[in-house]
């Protein structure tokens, strides 16, 4: 990545591009001792084949949350037509602030110019010929504008103006420094200034390097992509997700003929097919099944998958009237339908004819008992044996290894002064081709993940013993269909949507909680086991499932192969100092006690470019437990996770034996 002209370049990853190096930015190059601001990415590559439509759908959730006074313009045309996503390939950067002052305590004088051509060539006092230091203070306010230290014209000499004044650095810091007109010794402004575009005082001075001078608005989709059928064919919304909740909860298959996308794009005629079997198949049902598929007949489909789940109202639906374009009903629907596909193909793969899958971005998953009932794997790793033991004593159903698992990293916008959404203007940035739609800027990652299926008996007994729930509200724990259809009916997945918000929904807020923080603690234990660092490991929390994804958020080719390394060799002691880690931080008993979460630096905070929601929703407690919380670890948690196959057993019987022809 270009930092610059042609005489300095400062190579950077895409990633840290995206989130650190973004137009606007103010970036503190301390190699050459200046500060610059990113004018704008180079030579963008438009990036092709991303459903636009659930992009559209997710960035209107998100755009909704800004105060957007000055900006809500821009964002009203929000729809996938309007959409262009670009894969950038180098930034420019200028000079910025261009506020310079003498280094000379006698002199001081201070330099500015409109652009960096007219500043001194030689970097030194045009007054007495000292070297120059840049002020590396920034002004910055909500609506999203941004200014050097420079006084303003109000703050000006009254007799010189701005012609000519020196800086009075005092003992009590920048806030204090000032101006005085080297002419006359007129006292003039300080470096806090009021803002040009809303009027309003603008917060500063802050240092170049402040994280509060720009924050980087970017959302991770998982970017499987639709096979055996045209994505424009596929319908979102309510029909995607009632398909595929249907398919979760095991009430419609699916096989080589009803992929995923063939269900939600046929309405499916199963009572007229059924009737024709029953009333014209006799002995030859088989046969007329076939014939009826050689026609054309679709059996299954969104119309069946729309009655067999009409119970399925996700908490943040309104089902009492039809919804306008962007409307939280339809967000909620396409999040649902988002992870549970996200969930269903990277964990099953692809059903359909395998000729269809070439596609170097669609995951391909291992589960743990493709392994297991391998007697030469547990030969070689005979550690494999406490494998389901581990996973049991987590209330882990389930474990995965995904080799290309899709991502798509989306830069959508920019804000100043909070972290608060609600508090401030987002900015789309200026589009690089100069067209009237909305630039995005991304990047693809194929990438591998873990996938962890949680318990949802054991969540259900854990929301019960902390009297989150109550026995009438609970579903019936020993069925897995009714498990499944209770979270779905129970996760505003609205109220997730960024990581600066608080989580409204109770039920919500103590499930992502919950799942949040073993996720953080999987990502903390980690790198023992695979030699990745905590960094170069991200997350996906699937709470409607319930899931978490961990994956390398590097492709660097140090990374590929850790993740399958860890889950073949080292998953017995990755899951029990996870464990582990829940259990104790150096800042323990004043991180366990603090009255908002037990989670901090020292435990299990992670890089903000890793943790999906800036480390927020984080509580230790909830795994191991306090005087007031009975811990998810807890010995009285009962759970559903089943026991090790007979596939498994006989697989170690034959290790053990020493029969582990492959």
């Amino acid at each position: 990545m270009s930092a610059g002209d042609n005489d300095y370049e400062l190579p950077r990853g895409l990633s840290q591009v995206l989130h650190n190096y973004t137009p606007g930015e103010v970036v503190n190059f301390g190699q050459v001792g200046v500060t610059t601001q990113v004018d704008s990415f180079d030579n963008p590559e438009e990036l092709e084949n991303i459903d636009m439509d659930r992009v559209a759908t997710i960035l209107k959730g998100r755009v909704s949350r800004f105060r957007n006074r000055t900006t809500s313009g821009k964002w009203e045309r929000l729809q996938a037509s309007a959409l262009n996503v670009f894969k950038p390939h180098g930034v420019t950067t200028e000079l910025f602030p261009l506020v310079f002052y003498c280094e000379d305590p006698e002199c001081r004088k201070v330099h500015t110019a409109n652009s960096p051509d007219h500043l001194t060539s030689d970097g030194n006092c045009y007054a007495c010929g000292t070297d120059l230091t840049q002020l590396t203070f920034v002004n910055v306010h909500t609506c999203g504008h941004i200014e050097g230290p420079e006084p303003d014209w109000q703050d000006r000499c009254p007799s010189h103006g701005l012609d000519d004044y020196r800086l009075v650095r005092t003992s009590g810091g920048p806030g204090t420094w000032y101006y005085r007109c080297r002419k006359c010794g007129e006292r003039m402004g300080g470096f806090s200034t009021i803002c040009e575009v809303c009027g309003d005082p603008m917060d500063g001075p802050l240092p170049a390097s402040s994280n509060r001078v720009q924050y980087a608005q970017t959302v991770v989709m998982v970017d499987i992509p639709f096979l055996d059928e045209d994505p424009e064919d596929v319908p979102g919304g309510e029909p995607w997700a009632r398909t595929l909740a249907a398919v979760h909860l095991g009430l419609m298959d699916t096989d080589e003929d009803h992929t995923l996308e063939s269900l939600a794009t046929n309405e499916g005629q199963m009572d007229m097919v059924q009737g024709l079997l029953d009333d014209f198949g006799g002995d030859n049902r088989e046969e007329l099944r076939d014939r009826l598929k050689e026609l054309g007949v679709p059996f299954r489909g969104r119309g069946y998958a729309a009655e067999v789940t009409d119970d399925i109202v996700p908490p943040d639906v309104d089902s009492d009237q039809a919804q306008p374009e962007g409307s939280e009903t339809n967000l909620a629907w396409a999040n649902v339908a988002q992870q549970l596909f996200t969930f269903i193909r990277s964990t099953e793969g692809y059903e359909g004819d395998e000729d269809d899958r070439q596609d170097s971005r669609h995951p391909v998953p291992d589960s743990l008992d493709d392994y297991l009932t391998n007697p030469g794997f547990i030969d070689r790793h005979p550690q494999a044996k406490r494998y389901h033991d581990q996973l049991a004593d987590s209330h882990f159903r389930n474990a995965w290894v995904v080799d290309q698992f899709p991502l798509l990293n989306i830069l959508y916008g920019r804000t100043r002064a909070s972290p608060r959404p609600r508090d401030t203007d987002l900015h789309a940035f200026d589009h690089p081709f100069k067209k009237p739609t909305i630039p995005l800027f991304g990047d693809r990652t194929p990438s591998e993940a873990i996938i962890f299926e949680i318990d949802r008996a054991a969540i259900i007994n854990w929301l019960l013993a902390n009297d989150r729930i109550t026995e009438e509200e609970a579903p019936d724990t020993d069925s897995e269909v009714e498990l499944k259809r209770w979270f779905i009916n129970h996760i505003e997945t609205t109220d997730l949507e960024t990581g600066f918000t608080s989580i409204e929904d109770p039920i919500t807020s103590d499930i992502y909680r919950l799942l949040h923080t073993i996720s953080h603690t999987l990502m903390d234990a980690a790198p023992e086991q695979c030699g990745l660092s905590v960094g170069s490991l991200s997350e996906r929390i699937l709470p409607v499932v319930p899931a978490t994804v961990i994956y390398a958020a590097s492709t660097e080719s140090f990374s590929l192969g850790a993740m399958f390394t860890l889950f073949k060799t080292r998953l017995h002691p990755w899951l029990g100092d996870a464990r582990s880690v829940a259990e104790q931080c150096i800042l323990d008993p004043a991180c366990r006690e603090d009255p908002e979460s037990a989670a901090c630096d020292a435990c299990i905070h992670v890089n903000l470019t890793s943790c999906e929601a800036m480390n927020r929703h984080l509580d230790r407690r909830l795994l191991t437990g306090s005087r007031d919380t009975v811990g998810f670890y807890d010995d009285e948690i009962d759970d559903n996770v089943p026991q090790r196959s007979n596939a498994v057993e006989q697989a170690i019987q034959e290790a053990e034996a020493g029969n582990t022809a492959d």
